[in-house]
């Protein structure tokens, strides 16, 4: 990587944690990502062996040109573990800028865990157990060493089975969607006794933290209720629970609200104190007939998938997981339903952050930091694509790619007499007369010092680039005028067409530009 240009010092200007990556692992940080990850050297040392290796692969695919959204890393050598994802994005050079996030509060089970009133443990999508958080195995009395790997069919009532396989089957195809029923099950140590309980699942499959099912259970507050006519009546006994990380709203069939959790009310508080009651009126536009589609789907007993809705009140906004589900009556009616709202404002916002950084960082990689024109590194990429796309092409014959190299005349004399200050402003002042001079959709680039280069993807003959550089001799024939300085700054300018053969070698075609360029400066310059 050429550090030279300017990459390193990128780095501090990146808003978040960011990192470059080789193919061994991060090679510098910026003072964000040291602070949340340490010194890039120490950084892999610090994941665990499989972490580790996930993240040299997704790295080495990025640098290849492959696409990886995201990998998510836990950080340490035990558990707890901190989790960071990484945001990868290949740089001109091959290296790779990874943008750091910690989302430890998001993929920490103990996050999940703490939502639960009795216990929670992961089960694959066959109800093989996979996990159970130690406080669980303790208190319910079901052995981490004899728990996980089990089959969980077999601590279920025998008339239970076929009811929760046919629930497992519903939660698979309502991912992030909560399925519950009543359902009777014995522990290790006392296999005559059945406790009732309410089981909620949730599919979770893709969740680098769960990957499979995430099973909530509560003791059985109905229990005196036949299970089989309340499949989710007992549902508004944890919906509704003050403790839950999700609010919730409880509706009749007519979306009159009944009842809100403290939780939705603290969601929507920033919309006003009458945020929960508004709700729907605070949907945006576009959101609302999403929403009304999941409550219609509730009042006829199913549930569609979660979707994600914004509400707006004054400059307020809040981003939330919206889904409606149902609960019937002892009669088996469906007699109101849940909206479970699921806070997402700081998982939003983090994510337009990091969006916004990703951006500015892309430009700082690619831009002349004084005219703002584009680098060489994004000059490399763009002519590097227009060669390429010759072949093939049916026009290929009639317009081909072409550079323009320009150089400033006597701006050596404008340095030495005046300064850098000086300097700076007319080589400003130039990048603009440039660019207001080119075509639409050509590239502009700062190549180094007083010399820039134009690409122009297609051309029609030799004729239409003369022109252009006509026009950007006749630009620079009026004066510059820098803090009141008239400053006397001529151009000369060399161009090249495309020829097959400069596919293979891009710079060729500067190269031939550029000395076309030196023979008009020999002859008589402002030429």
């Amino acid at each position: 990587m050429d550090h030279a240009a300017g990459t390193d010092d990128a780095l501090a200007w990146i808003p978040a944690p960011a990192m470059w990556m080789d193919q061994n692992g991060p090679t510098a940080a910026n003072e964000a990502a040291v602070a949340l990850l340490g010194p890039a050297d120490e950084v892999l040392a610090s994941l665990p062996d499989t972490d580790r290796a996930a993240l040299i692969e997704a790295v080495a695919t990025v640098a290849q040109g492959g696409s990886v959204e995201a990998v998510t890393v836990r950080t340490g050598t035990t558990p707890p573990f901190r989790f960071v994802e990484f945001r990868l994005g290949r740089h001109s050079t091959g290296a790779v800028i990874a943008l750091a996030h910690e989302v430890t509060e998001r993929e920490r089970l103990d996050a999940v865990i703490a939502e639960f009133a009795t216990g929670v443990y992961v089960t694959d999508a066959d109800l093989q157990a996979r996990w159970i958080p130690r406080r669980v195995s303790e208190s319910v009395g079901l052995p981490r060493e004899r728990f996980v790997g089990s089959d969980v069919y077999e601590r279920l009532h025998p008339d239970d089975v076929e009811p929760t396989r046919e629930l497992v089957a519903r939660a698979r195809e309502l991912p992030g969607v909560r399925c519950s029923r009543p359902m009777r099950v014995r522990q290790f140590d006392q296999p005559d006794v059945w406790w009732p309980i309410v089981t909620h699942l949730i599919w979770r499959g893709d969740d680098p933290a769960i990957g499979g099912l995430l099973v909530r259970f509560d003791m059985d507050l109905t229990a005196g209720v036949d299970e089989r006519e309340t499949e989710l009546t007992a549902q508004s006994l944890v919906t509704l629970d003050s403790s839950s990380t999700t609010g919730a709203l409880h509706l009749d069939l007519d979306g009159g609200l009944l009842q809100r959790s403290t939780r939705v009310r603290e969601i929507l508080r920033p919309l006003g104190d009458d945020g929960d009651l508004r709700w729907l009126d605070l949907l945006r536009p576009e959101d609302r007939e999403p929403v009304r589609e999941r409550l219609d789907a509730a009042r006829s007993g199913t549930s569609l998938s979660a979707v994600e809705v914004a509400f707006v009140g004054g400059a307020a906004r809040v981003w939330a997981r919206v889904d409606a589900v149902p609960y019937r009556d002892t009669q088996g009616h469906v007699a109101g339903m849940f909206v479970n709202v699921q806070d997402l404002t700081f998982e939003r916002e983090a994510r337009d952050e990091l969006a916004a950084a990703r951006e500015e960082l892309w430009h700082l990689a690619n831009h002349d930091a004084l005219t703002g024109l584009a680098n060489r590194y994004q000059l490399a990429d763009r002519l590097a694509a227009a060669l390429e796309g010759m072949t093939g092409r049916e026009d290929a014959v009639s317009t081909r790619p072409a550079v323009i190299v320009a150089d400033l005349d006597r701006f050596k004399d404008v340095n030495d007499g005046h300064g850098h200050r000086i300097g700076d402003e007319v080589l400003t002042e130039a990048a603009r007369r440039i660019a207001s001079t080119v075509r639409p959709g050509d590239l502009v680039c700062r190549f180094g010092g007083d010399e820039f280069v134009v690409l122009c993807e297609r051309v029609a003959d030799r004729a239409e680039l003369d022109a252009l550089a006509e026009r950007l001799v006749e630009r620079f024939a009026r004066p510059f005028v820098v803090d009141g300085l008239t400053v006397d700054i001529g151009i000369s300018v060399g161009g090249a067409v495309a020829e097959p053969g400069d596919v293979d070698v891009p710079d060729a075609l500067i190269l031939r530009a550029d000395r076309a360029m030196y023979v008009a400066k020999a002859q008589s310059r402002d030429r």
